[in-house]
């Protein structure tokens, strides 16, 4: 569950004694360190086309895919996404506290009996019919992937103001151990993992226009995620997580 969307991460972000507990970079450090804010290691694969790396994290499988779309089909989807009429910026329960979230939102299912629970908050399907832009993104990774997803939830990140708490997504509404598949398009943002046990352990990368990121198995048990705010950047960035809700 997302939790303390506040300043406090924004500190833990910046704060100069926080350090990384990277692991050295494989010898494909050359090709993959675009995509890597600091020394992750890193394997390399792909299936059909589509390069993959598989990040080298304990106790979490996390795959990031730097182009499954096209500079054409990027723009394309983005313009048709930022004109969609559902979004909506969502109140949280963080500690029994209303707090507003720091993002846009909307969302997508395929059944109309499914909804999303998060942060005392429900997210049902705005619309059951995908649009052109998200079908294609859904087919396509249902290709690659060779699964299905049945709920995806946007966030629209309007400039980097905005941003994300420290969270995992754990709910009972998704699928034990599922996959969630994420696809950034806009401007690039930071993607941050901190372990739970280990909160010194932190690892990042660089969440790209037309990427994808999977994060499957135990990830969400021993592992946080968040988007911290980066004030430089004043484009925006809309991410797509395909979930598998149950």
């Amino acid at each position: 569950m997302e939790d303390h969307e506040n300043a406090r991460n924004a500190s833990n972000e910046s704060n100069p004694k926080q350090t990384n507990n990277s692991l050295s970079m494989s010898k494909q450090q050359t090709s993959i360190e675009q995509f890597f804010d600091s020394k992750e290691k890193a394997t390399e694969s792909s299936k059909e086309s589509y390069r993959f790396y598989k990040l080298e994290m304990p106790q979490a499988e996390v795959l990031y895919y730097p182009s499954i779309l096209s500079s054409e089909e990027c723009s394309k989807s983005y313009t048709e996404l930022i004109n969609l009429p559902y979004w909506i910026r969502p109140t949280f329960k963080i500690y029994g506290r209303p707090v507003l979230a720091h993002r846009l939102t909307c969302s997508f299912g395929s059944n109309p009996n499914k909804a999303y629970h998060y942060s005392g908050t429900l997210a049902s399907a705005d619309a059951l019919e995908y649009p052109p832009s998200i079908k294609l993104i859904k087919e396509k990774l249902e290709f690659i992937l060779n699964t299905d997803f049945n709920f995806v939830l946007l966030n629209w990140y309007k400039n980097g103001s905005d941003y994300i708490g420290e969270h995992s997504d754990d709910e009972r509404g998704l699928a034990p151990n599922g996959m969630i598949a994420s696809v950034s398009l806009g401007a690039s943002r930071k993607f941050v993992f901190r372990n739970k046990l280990n909160k010194k352990n932190v690892q990042k990368l660089i969440s790209q226009n037309g990427s994808l990121m999977i994060m499957k198995g135990t990830t969400q048990k021993y592992w946080k995620h968040y988007i911290p705010k980066e004030k430089k950047i004043t484009e925006g960035r809309i991410s797509l997580t395909f979930r598998q809700l149950i």
